[in-house]
Parts: structure tokens; C-alpha cells; sequence
């Protein structure tokens, strides 16, 4: 049985962190060390962290990662115990506030087992929304069939606490590159192993992902915050403009490893050509790049703005 990291990053976690811990003790796979590391949490997170730290629990072992008092903030939180924890097969993020079912690793473990160990590669997971009592909301969004590179350019299909990745995709990591760029490591390592590696889906809902009350409305409500966010964020805000620049950091990072199809495509989004034929060229670009309307909509309009 291999060994499996799961790595847990959390900042004052205190009202939902056991249950996760909880649900991790209770997995069907038993190889499995999980280190976390808090961000200086100011409520009774590092509490509860410690009553799990240190113990192998029903064969699970946890294993608290020193912050030296740094406060990272995320992403880089989840980079800096990727970098520093011992070599294993597989990895995994785990969030401090959502449910795993008790398979998930097992199953994630035995898409991976398919995969040919020296080609980069993740697996990832169906998911179910809950609220944050944990009562069923919906199901996730039907992505599974859409995992291409293209596909994912500007939308995350894969959540990090969906994920699971191999030893070569970690191998693939340059720290001291990606730390410090604030790239978000689900996107970052759904472009790895879209462009240069393998995806496997797994469309066994393994994940039940926690929604809170800020972001869980209802009819009308939900709708008028929906066009909210999406003038706010996407058109006014700079949402796109930062995903843009992780898009040409990682076009730099691995412009030595696409194929012909994947150059194509990342020489005309990441780049900071703003002509006017350019927008024009990505304004009408054939394939949909957003998993919603509004998200397709706002998208070519900042093309066509030169935002992005």
C-alpha cells in the first residue's frame, strides 16, 4: 500500500476543522500521513490541531508543520508544505472545512494506480454542495467530461480538495518560482496535468463541499447576486487581469514541455499582445471557455477590453 500525504492548510478553522480531521480518520485507506499547517490562526484552531498532532489514529498519522510564526496566507500556505514534507506516491489538499466520504482516498488512489508513475498526473473527484450545517444543497457541476487544457484555461474544474496528484507532477514543481506569485496551487496543478501530464476523472461523488452563509442564497436573491459578482469581479474588478498573469507565469514555467496544440493556445492568451487583432482573434475564438453564460459573456468582453 502506498503512501499518500494529505495536506491540510488552515486559519482559524475552529467551527467546522474536526469534523474534516474526523472524516479523514475514518478513511478506507490506511497509508495516509496528514501534516498541517495553520497560518497563525487567532481562535482555538491550533486547539484543536494539537489534540490530533502527533498520534496515529486508526492508522492515520497527523503531523503538525512549524509556520515559524510566518503568516502566508493562501495559496502559498499549501505550497510551503508541499515543499517541505518527505517524498510519497500520492498527495492530496484537503481544506479544513469540508466532509471527505470514507473511500476517497482508496478510489483517488486507484485512478492514479493507472497512470504510468513518470508522466505528471491528477485525479479528481464528483463533490456534492452542502451548507454549513452540512445539510445537501446540490449536486456539483456536471465537469467531468470536460477536462481538456483548453477547457480549463480560465476556470477551475478541478477544486483542490477534489484533487489528487502523483510524485511526477510534484517533481515538475519549481518552489522557488511559484512561491511569492500568489498562483493558486488547484489551477496550477490542473494546467500541469492538462498540458504536459495525464488527468483521470473520477465521477464518484467522494467530497462534500461546504458552502457558507455568505455565499448561500436562494431564487431571485441569488440570481441578482450572481449579476453582481460577475459586473464586480469580472468586468470591474481585476479577478481576470491576476488570472491572466498566472497564465503567462505558466506559460514561462513550461514552455520548453507543450505539445504543438497547447503552444497555440497559450501564444495567444498568455501573452500581453493588446493590438487590436489580437483581441479580435481571442473575442471570437471558436470553443467556450467559460462553464456559464454570463462567465462566457463577461470573458469576451474583457478581450475585447484588453483585460485579459
Amino acid at each position: 500500500m502506498e503512501k499518500v500525504i494529505v495536506l491540510l492548510a488552515s486559519y482559524n478553522g475552529e467551527k467546522y476543522l474536526r469534523d474534516q480531521l474526523d472524516s479523514l480518520i475514518n478513511q478506507t485507506y490506511k497509508n495516509i500521513d496528514v501534516y498541517i499547517r495553520d497560518d497563525n490562526s487567532t481562535d482555538k484552531t491550533m486547539d484543536i490541531i494539537n489534540e490530533y498532532c502527533g498520534k496515529s489514529i486508526n492508522g492515520i498519522n497527523f503531523i503538525k508543520v512549524d509556520s515559524c510564526g510566518r503568516n502566508l496566507g493562501y495559496p502559498d500556505c499549501f505550497w510551503e508544505i508541499l515543499k517541505n514534507v518527505p517524498r510519497a506516491k500520492y498527495y492530496c489538499f484537503c481544506d479544513q472545512d469540508d466532509y471527505w466520504l470514507p473511500e476517497k482516498i482508496e478510489s483517488s488512489v486507484k485512478c492514479l494506480e493507472k497512470v504510468d508513475s513518470t508522466i505528471p498526473a491528477m485525479t479528481y473527484c464528483a463533490f456534492d454542495y452542502y451548507n454549513q450545517n452540512m445539510e445537501y444543497l446540490r449536486s456539483g457541476e456536471n465537469i467531468l467530461n470536460n477536462y481538456s487544457f483548453e477547457r480549463g484555461i480560465y476556470y477551475t474544474y478541478a477544486p483542490g480538495f477534489t484533487q489528487m496528484i502523483n510524485r511526477a507532477l510534484v517533481d515538475s514543481l519549481d518552489f522557488d518560482y511559484i512561491i511569492g506569485k500568489n498562483l493558486a496551487h488547484d489551477i496550477w496543478c490542473q494546467w500541469i496535468a492538462t498540458s504536459i501530464g495525464k488527468i483521470v476523472p473520477n465521477k464518484t461523488v467522494l467530497a462534500k463541499f461546504r458552502r457558507h452563509e455568505s455565499a448561500v442564497t436562494s431564487g431571485n436573491k441569488s440570481k441578482l447576486a450572481s449579476v453582481k459578482r460577475w459586473w464586480t469581479t469580472e468586468i470591474c474588478g481585476d479577478e481576470m487581469k491576476k488570472w491572466h498573469q498566472s497564465l503567462c507565469y505558466f506559460k514561462k514555467a513550461y514552455i520548453n514541455d507543450f505539445n504543438d496544440e497547447t503552444a497555440s493556445v497559450l501564444s495567444l492568451f498568455a501573452n500581453e499582445n493588446k493590438s487590436f487583432s489580437n483581441k479580435i482573434k481571442k473575442l471570437f475564438y471558436p470553443k467556450k471557455l467559460k462553464i456559464t453564460l454570463g462567465g462566457e459573456i463577461a470573458l469576451r468582453i474583457l478581450f475585447l477590453l484588453g483585460k485579459c
